[in-house]
């Protein structure tokens, strides 16, 4: 499924500059001793962003004999790896186009892309410049998503995406709600608006009655 990952950030609260190389450590500091977590928003990999719950503030790692204070729920992996589909690339390329088209000798043709470290460090300077233009990646593909340890289907990455948003923006994470709305498929549901769905995630899950029947009943005794 794809994301809008400037939708995301926008509606997530995150206003600090976000571009290739860089990580970001948003703290949910909360009162009382270990329950305050952060959001690590990690674009060092140029091709892939990586989203993570931790707990403490540091956005650090934190060692077993400290981490064992705090709840379960921050214990165990918590993210989402998103690959970047659209750097703002086309536009820059469509720009190129139209200044060959409209300067003398030019070819008028896209540049093809490199995947070199010199064009990745390249892509990282010239996306830097975008960020000082208030431009971030929009397009955005997830790969993978783990909540509480537990790999999440595709058919519930809208569901658990507008979870994690909505706790950005009111710096309170619950991983177990998150991994909660994995399971809320009974009939269609609707992803949040910077979602976009690349599948069949709109099916319908029909109900087998004969299936579910017979599900927590036991026979009395006597």
């Amino acid at each position: 499924m794809q994301v809008n990952v400037k939708q995301f950030l926008e509606e997530s609260g995150i206003t600090e500059a976000f571009y290739p190389g860089k990580r970001l450590v948003h703290s949910c500091r909360q009162p009382g001793e270990y329950k305050s977590h952060c959001v690590v928003l990690d674009w060092r990999n140029p091709e892939k962003i990586r989203i993570e719950v931790k707990a403490g503030l540091s956005g650090k790692d934190l060692e077993p004999a400290k981490l064992k204070y705090y709840p379960v729920s921050f214990q165990t992996p918590t993210y989402v790896d998103i690959e970047v589909v659209n750097d703002n690339e086309d536009e820059k390329e469509d720009e190129e186009e139209s200044k060959g088209k409209s300067g003398k000798g030019g070819s008028g043709g896209k540049k093809p892309k490199k995947n070199t470290l010199e064009a990745m460090k390249l892509m990282a300077s010239e996306a830097f410049g975008d960020v000082m233009e208030g431009k971030v990646p929009e397009l955005g593909k997830i790969k993978e998503m783990v909540v509480l340890g537990t790999k999440i289907a595709e058919e519930a990455y809208g569901n658990v995406m507008g979870k994690l948003a909505h706790g950005i923006a009111h710096a309170k994470i619950s991983t177990t709600d998150m991994l909660s709305q994995a399971g809320k498929f009974v009939t269609k549901y609707m992803p949040p608006s910077f979602m976009k769905p690349t599948g069949d995630e709109q099916a319908s899950y029909k109900y087998d009655r004969e299936k579910n029947a017979d599900i927590g009943y036991k026979a009395g005794l006597g």
